[in-house]
């Protein structure tokens, strides 16, 4: 029984300890800014069925999340991020898709997403661009 003790005690501290690793919500455009400036680690999760397709875009039940790795603050208080990943379309040929997010100062996030085909980079049909809005369709984390 002397030998449990240390492995019991061990488990109720690292099940005390999972909460301290949990992501913080960010509620508002200012939460994600300021988590930002501080440096924190900030992702995302979108669920594109809660976002508006703009004209031409189908509507999508695309759920995904992504982590900022860079993001820039233009003059009219957008704050706007991108990334991009190599994946392979419905046809198995191999693509690039870029995705970018553009939250604004009234909280809305225009979230656009270009395909290339692979190796040349031409365009694959038309850009796809939702309306979200912060806890409508997309939430932030901060980790």
């Amino acid at each position: 029984m002397p030998r449990l003790a240390p492995t019991v005690i061990a488990a109720a501290l690292c099940a005390s300890a999972l909460p301290a690793i949990a992501s913080e919500s960010l509620n508002t455009r200012a939460d994600v800014i300021a988590a930002l400036d501080a440096g924190y680690d900030v992702s995302l999760s979108t669920d594109l069925s809660r976002c508006p397709p703009e004209e031409g875009t189908p509507v999508s039940r695309t759920r995904g999340g992504r982590h900022i790795d860079a993001y820039r603050i233009t003059e009219d208080g957008t704050v706007a991020f991108s990334g991009s990943h190599f994946t392979v379309a419905n046809d198995g040929k191999p693509i690039q898709q870029f995705m970018r997010y553009q939250l604004r100062p009234d909280g809305s996030v225009r979230f656009t997403t270009y395909m290339y085909d692979l190796p040349a980079l031409q365009q694959r049909g038309p850009v796809l661009a939702y309306q979200c809005t912060i806890n409508q369709g997309i939430r932030f984390h901060a980790d």
